[in-house]
């Protein structure tokens, strides 16, 4: 029986609230009741993946759901072979274990080779009961190549790379991804008009991509048990086996510092595989490997030079491919990448990431991946075998790959002049095209050009100008029709970021589903819902997950058009935005590993040949992430084998220190100008000095290293580190803190100081009482925080009793508010600098902004839906939300909020409604989690699993 019960709640500003109920455990609680015990574990993982093809940690992370009430005890075992009850194959017995941990423990058996496989079961107890679970179905792993030996194929590329004749369709898409046509012309001032034909010529002289094939049989008389394929590229790459694509990954693999690791793929293609004669085939562009137009006529911005040369390049594009067949007798096949392949030019005449691609059906070779006639190979030349590795290791890919996420259809169609379409898509995001060749009928050698855009006026007129001049290239496809047209074209190595897209080269309207396009991304699996009963607030949570997945390209990206680079500081502002939104339990793994392999300390990109260092405010991300990984996720490997990095970036940072403060940094980005139009110096900090903020985020970083070196038993570092976080506190508090006003100064630093505990106990209401002010009457309800302080505002804010203010920061009308952005701005993502022009001045958009209009890092506020409205927080002492806190925050502006999140244990529920003067709030525990309860005034109590509501009443 459900027993209800009241608490007495003022849901006013400020603090003081009274109760007239304690609450009562024992209460509300549904289905904890029920035997459990019975119930096996299931959603076994290893290394975060169902049955991963190609671990390489030699202990190996083992993951389930408990499916019980409260986990006491668990078994695990590991065996060779599937049947774990033969005592020879058995790899490790664990014996029963106390703990309640269901979430990456480490394997801990016989050491495992190159290919071996791994059979795994668990078992567990509920808390009070003798009796275990039955075991879990079975699970698998199997370990990838380890090492250079454990690889038979060798790398291969062209011999010689073919360049395609300049023909005027190649000639109009070299203008337009050079901005050297003629509408560009008439605007570029000279010097820029010179270096872009320098840059025209780059283009016109770039390579095609590369097509390779190899035919091979399988053995017609043995039965093919399974097979597997170990491949990757220096470049991006599509495999095929007989015609089909192994996978459905694009623009893969992810980037990395190339030279110091690739990764590499394995998957399962016995399906594919023919008895007799088969065909393996690849099809390689440049992607990030050979990115050599781009930022070229720059200094190298990897420091290695400073002559000008080709920045992004680290050579030419190549692949290696090693495919493993198993037979019914035993025997084992290898069929690897070898001088027996052969290469032939693709018909993608040019293609790049910052460009786009141009493709030339009449170029095509039908059935190139699939038929195995010796007729097919006229005109396929030898392929060139490398000596050397491009690479220093190769290394799986577990981070999910990126893929096509959503289906974009346009929703209107402007012609802005004779034979210019565009095409508005309503969003703007990161995609790539899909051309539905039957609508178009075109005829041989017709060319058609796609051009994309953030922007356009309101005849639809695009501009490309938010991409800046840095890249050096614009955004465009081309396809040069063969007079036979049928089914789709997609471009295969190239993204665009755009909401409107220019078609040139058709002599008629096309139908509005012509072309259609599908947001791309790392495919990380959704871990968090939001929505609440204010329609503004819902689009504002919608607002930043299209600009955050705009960005997630196997590198949290700054913006899918300009740069498209790993700003580190850009990660860390936006960091909680992504762990209550995605699981990305497998993506920051392999982020963080790109600061090991970085060239300079404290980087302010990873990876990629644009970093550099020095820049302290942006490279405490990894410390940031790595701590938030853990309290995420509970993994403390990765905690462990990031360690020694930053204790790396820890040392250079406190060396940096300038009278015990760090006054060096890029600081607040993007805060907000006074009034829209106004002009700054870049983006720099206005109301918040680079020494604040820099100074704050060391201070924040030293105490999470603290925490961390306790945790892997570091105890000299861990009184180190705390010590330091006091040192600069002392010194941040003397320096910045006006007892006058009783802040320091700026919502920014504020919020720092009260998130990062740097700010006295004694201080900390009175300063929070200075930031509502601030809030409520110098900005009149609005934040003015940039992209560091978005994070840190709202929570500020709601701990210390101003929920209502918080929220009301959402609501709040007229510049610089969310408001605004919609209907004056007309955004659908968030501007890199929402005041770059007043909307006023140029009601029909004729003058583009040079900002990018997708720029994550502003997004940092949509962790406080989750974490405030919603009231889900993690513990430092209970990582992965095994034991956690809620603590909502009931605003009197809405009736309702629905917010879940899905942590390794199970969905998190906490939903609330208000009914006149009562809010009944319903949350959801997940099986073998607990969570403390916490209500202004009244102590944490501590609520174990199940569903459980409340009846809040407000005086």
């Amino acid at each position: 029986m459900i027993k209800k019960f009241l608490i007495l709640l003022c849901l006013i500003s400020g603090v003081g609230c009274s109760y007239d109920t304690s609450i009562d455990n024992s209460a509300n609680h549904l289905d904890n009741s029920k035997d459990n015990s019975k119930k096996r574990p299931n959603t076994l993982l290893v290394e975060g993946k169902a049955q991963p093809l190609n671990v390489h940690n030699i202990k190996p992370r083992l993951s389930w759901r408990a499916n019980v009430h409260s986990q006491s005890h668990y078994q695990i075992q590991v065996s060779k072979q599937r049947a774990f009850e033969t005592g020879s194959a058995l790899l490790w017995d664990s014996g029963k274990v106390q703990g309640k941990q269901s979430l990456n423990i480490a394997y801990n058996g016989a050491a495992l080779n190159a290919n071996d496989g791994a059979f795994w079961r668990v078992r567990v107890w509920q808390q009070g009961s003798e009796q275990p679970s039955d075991w879990s179905e079975t699970g698998a792993w199997e370990m990838g190549l380890l090492t250079q030996n454990d690889w038979q194929a060798k790398w291969l590329q062209v011999a010689k790379r073919d360049v395609a004749q300049v023909t005027p369709a190649v000639s109009q898409w070299a203008h337009y991804a050079t901005d050297t046509h003629a509408q560009a012309l008439k605007t570029l001032p000279a010097h820029k008009i010179k270096t872009q034909k320098l840059v025209l010529e780059q283009v016109k002289n770039q390579p095609k991509a590369s097509m390779f094939r190899h035919s091979f049989i399988a053995e017609p008389t043995k039965t093919l048990l399974r097979a597997k394929l170990h491949s990757t590229a220096a470049g991006y790459y599509e495999i095929y086996l007989n015609g089909q694509r192994v996978s459905d990954r694009i623009m893969d693999p992810g980037q990395t510092d190339f030279d110091k690791r690739i990764l590499y793929n394995t998957d399962e293609v016995s399906s594919l595989l023919f008895s007799g004669k088969n065909t393996i085939a690849v099809h390689l562009g440049s992607g990030w490997y050979d990115e050599n137009i781009a930022f070229s006529r720059w200094k190298n911005p990897d420091g290695a030079s400073r002559e000008l040369s080709k920045t992004l390049s680290y050579g030419q594009p190549k692949f290696i491919a090693q495919l493993e067949l198993i037979y019914d007798d035993g025997s084992r096949q290898l069929v690897t990448s070898n001088n027996q392949w052969l290469s032939h030019a693709s018909p993608v005449l040019k293609e790049g990431i910052f460009s786009g691609e141009l493709f030339d059906a009449n170029q095509g070779i039908n059935d190139w991946h699939s038929n195995t006639d010796a007729s097919n190979l006229a005109n396929w030349q030898a392929v060139e075998v490398l000596k050397t590795w491009p690479t220093e290791k190769l290394e799986p890919q577990l981070l999910p790959p990126i893929r096509p996420i959503k289906a974009m259809v346009a929703q209107k169609l402007y012609q802005p002049a004779k034979n210019v379409w565009v095409l508005d898509f309503g969003q703007n995001f990161t995609g790539v095209p899909t051309v539905n060749l039957d609508k178009l009928g075109l005829t041989q050698g017709q060319a058609i050009y796609l051009r994309y855009a953030e922007w356009a006026d309101v005849d639809g007129n695009i501009s490309q100008k938010t991409g800046g001049g840095a890249p050096l290239l614009k955004q465009v496809d081309g396809y040069i029709a063969s007079g036979d047209e049928q089914g789709t074209w997609t471009p295969e190595f190239t993204w665009h970021g755009f909401r409107y897209l220019e078609i040139t080269g058709i002599n008629q309207a096309p139908a509005l589903d012509a072309i259609t396009a599908h947001l791309v991304r790392s495919d990380v699996a959704i871990a968090g819902t939001f929505k609440s009963s204010n329609d503004l607030v819902n689009r504002i949570h919608d607002m930043a997950l299209w600009s955050y997945e705009s960005n997630l390209m196997a590198v949290p990206m700054d913006c899918p058009i300009r740069e498209r680079a790993g700003w580190t500081g850009d990660a860390h502002a936006a960091l909680i935005t992504g762990n209550y939104n995605f699981n990305m339990a497998n993506f920051w793994p392999k982020y963080l590993g790109d600061f090991t392999t970085a060239s300079f300390q404290a980087p302010a990109v990873v990876p990629g040949k644009r970093t550099h260092g020095g820049t302290y405010d942006w490279a405490v991300a990894e410390v940031i992430i790595a701590w938030e990984h853990y309290r995420h996720h509970g993994d403390k490997q990765v905690l462990k084998n990031q360690y020694a990095s930053m204790l790396e970036y820890m040392k250079f940072a406190e060396a940096k220190l300038d009278k015990g403060l760090l006054r060096i940094g890029y600081g607040d980005w993007c805060d907000p100008v006074l009034k829209p139009g106004m002009g700054r110096k870049r983006c720099n900090p206005q109301y918040t000095t680079p020494t604040i903020t820099s100074s704050a985020l060391l201070a924040h970083g030293a105490d999470l290293m603290s925490k961390i070196s306790t945790l892997l038993g570091e105890q000299q570092n861990s009184e180190r580190f705390s010590q330091l976080f006091q040192s600069i506190s002392t010194q941040f508090n003397q320096e910045f803190y006006d007892e006058k006003n009783g802040h320091y100064g700026s919502q920014t630093a504020d919020a720092m100081a009260l998130r990062f505990g740097i700010a006295p106990l004694h201080l900390r209401q009175s300063i929070a009482d200075s930031l509502n002010k601030d809030v409520v009457e110098k900005w009149r309800g609005h934040g003015s925080v940039g992209a560091l302080g978005q994070t840190y505002l709202y929570l500020a804010l709601s701990d210390y009793g101003y929920g209502d203010t918080a929220f009301n920061i959402f609501t709040a009308k007229g510049y610089p508010g969310y408001s605004y952005q919609f209907e004056k701005l007309n955004a659908t993502t968030l501007w890199e600098r929402k005041g770059v022009l007043d909307p006023e001045l140029d009601p029909e958009r004729r003058n583009a902004p040079g900002r990018s209009l997708n720029h994550p890092f502003h997004s940092g506020y949509d962790g406080w839906f989750y974490q405030g409205l919603g009231g889900i927080r993690p513990l430092e002492n209970s990582p992965g939300f095994q034991e956690f806190e809620l603590k909502p925050v009931f605003v009197k502006a809405l009736d309702n909020v629905d917010v879940s999140f899905e942590t390794g244990y199970g969905k998190i529920v906490s939903r609330w409604q208000r009914n006149g003067q009562t809010v009944n709030w319903q949350f959801e525990i997940p099986l073998n989690s607990s969570a403390w309860v916490s209500l202004p005034n009244k102590a944490k109590k501590l609520y174990t699993s199940g569903s459980y509501s409340l009846e809040i009443k407000s005086k």
